[in-house]
């Protein structure tokens, strides 16, 4: 099997769908169904993956790029989710994708003397045990001097000290292509810019015949499957009414978080920080070219397709940050802003504070034969996608497979691929408009390889550009666009 997700596969994928009758159909290519695909795919099963959009089209794109216990969860008493969550941060940095997620230290900052610097200490001493096999380093104290000469620009009267601490960084986008192209070198049929539109009929033998739409030619197809997992998020219950007629079938809290990109120029510091809110946290987080802050944590009520950052959400952020730094970030410091939807577990006892709600995941039983899994965090996406498989062999009475992809590593040929690119044809290997650090190579391995589609697939998701550089202008896109059209079809 190949894991090179290009036109001619996904075609190929669409017309296999539609000739077989697969075990799984998994709706939605985010970390869950992506992470779905690749379990069921890995077990034997024949698996089809689509999406109405790109890989991590949605939330999956859209987080903190963090691969973390949850400090926070442990102070909530959620031993067992930190203890899970530390296990898979382990599987990532060691076994999985060691070259797509790497330790990152953080800096929490202290205010108070003695009693702040014992008990955070004391729950960061849990966090290492927990973690268990010492992969990444222990906490340690820093004493006010040390802290400020790692965050210079962290504001004198903000910390009487700090404790210094580990989790691991990603790119959310980049790892969802990892995992989306692994499931198809397993087995997966993977079409993506494909939409769930009705369901014909569930025959007598439990086969479920759904109607499914290619948006990318406006056609439609029909494909039939013994039992559909609904890996979609925040539209699970829009998903879900599909098989129900009714939008209730899954209760879900649409939690919007908002997060800003400013040049690493604008902050002089060498760590991430977390910065207690409160309500929730603020992450400061660096890489070698931009500062990522965020998050925000409240309910959305509004169309889950048309959340966009709004200015309040970025004087929020900011006047956050302020308050820990020595100077003024402004406005005029943000080079780029974007929002997501967490697909929270509803609870009607936290009144709405978002923060408060649980990050572990459930699957509902929509209808025989049709699951829908919501709830969790990134972290987390393979114990999920294992739960869920293990749901869906029970409910289609199939024989019943252990899971084995922690043993699994991701796909790593990115690099190689571009270089045979390059040296298939040389004029490849020149930079793109204003965009340094970048090629036309970069652009046609998204698209040969990797499953873009769209511009928005190659910006946004494959290069990142607009994470990575201070500034994507209009020359930069016409170059993309015109490299894209230049790849056969």
């Amino acid at each position: 099997m190949t894991s090179s997700l290009s036109r001619t596969s996904r075609a190929a994928a669409m017309q296999a769908m539609q000739d077989e009758v697969l075990d799984l159909l998994v709706v939605g290519a985010g970390a869950t169904g992506t992470g779905t695909a690749l379990d069921a795919a890995s077990r034997g099963l024949r698996v089809g993956l689509i999406d109405k959009g790109d890989i991590a089209g949605g939330t999956s794109s859209r987080s903190s790029q963090l691969v973390h216990g949850g400090l926070r969860y442990l102070q909530q008493g959620n031993v067992a989710l930190v203890r899970e969550s530390l296990r898979e941060r382990e599987l990532l940095l060691t076994t999985l994708a060691p070259h797509l997620v790497r330790p990152l230290p953080f800096m929490l900052p202290l205010h108070h003397r003695v009693w702040e610097r014992a008990y955070i200490g004391a729950g960061l001493l849990a966090y290492d045990v927990l973690a268990g096999s010492g992969v990444l380093p222990r906490h340690r104290h820093l004493s006010k001097t040390k802290a400020l000469a790692q965050f210079p620009d962290l504001s004198p009267d903000s910390l009487i000290g700090a404790i210094q601490y580990y989790d691991a960084q990603m790119d959310d986008a980049r790892l969802a292509v990892a995992i989306a192209r692994t499931a198809a070198e397993q087995g997966a049929l993977v079409a993506t810019h494909v939409a769930l539109i009705g369901e014909e009929s569930a025959t007598s033998d439990g086969v479920h015949r759904v109607t499914l739409r290619d948006e990318l030619t406006g056609e439609s197809f029909t494909v039939s499957a013994r039992c559909i997992a609904l890996c979609v998020g925040v539209w699970a219950p829009e998903a879900s009414a599909i098989f129900t007629g009714a939008a209730d079938a899954v209760a879900v809290t649409r939690s919007k978080g908002v997060h800003l990109r400013l040049p690493r120029t604008a902050i002089n510091g060498e760590t991430a920080l977390i910065i207690p809110t409160g309500k929730s946290v603020l992450f400061v987080i660096p890489t070698p070219t931009h500062w990522l802050v965020g998050t925000t944590d409240t309910e959305w009520l509004g169309d889950p397709d048309a959340v966009e950052p709004t200015a309040d959400d970025v004087d929020y952020l900011l006047g956050l940050l302020c308050g820990v730094l020595a100077h003024p970030v402004t406005t005029a410091d943000v080079t780029y802003t974007f929002a997501g939807l967490r697909p929270l577990v509803r609870d009607q006892a936290v009144g709405g504070n978002t923060a408060k709600v649980t990050r572990e995941h459930r699957i509902a039983r929509v209808a025989p034969g049709v699951l829908a899994i919501v709830g969790g965090k990134w972290t987390t996406y393979r114990v999920m996608a294992r739960d869920l498989v293990d749901t869906v062999l029970t409910e289609s009475g199939l024989s019943r497979r252990e899971c084995i992809t922690q043993t699994i590593p991701l796909v790593d040929t990115r690099d190689a691929e571009v270089a045979a690119l390059v040296a298939d044809d040389p004029q490849l290997a020149l930079p793109l408009v204003h965009a340094p650090g970048y090629t036309h190579a970069d652009v046609v391995q998204a698209v040969v390889h990797e499953g873009a589609f769209a511009l928005d697939d190659v910006v946004d998701r494959r290069l990142r550009l607009q994470l990575m550089l201070d500034v994507v202008d209009d020359e930069t896109l016409r170059d993309v666009a015109a490299t894209m059209s230049g790849v056969p079809a």
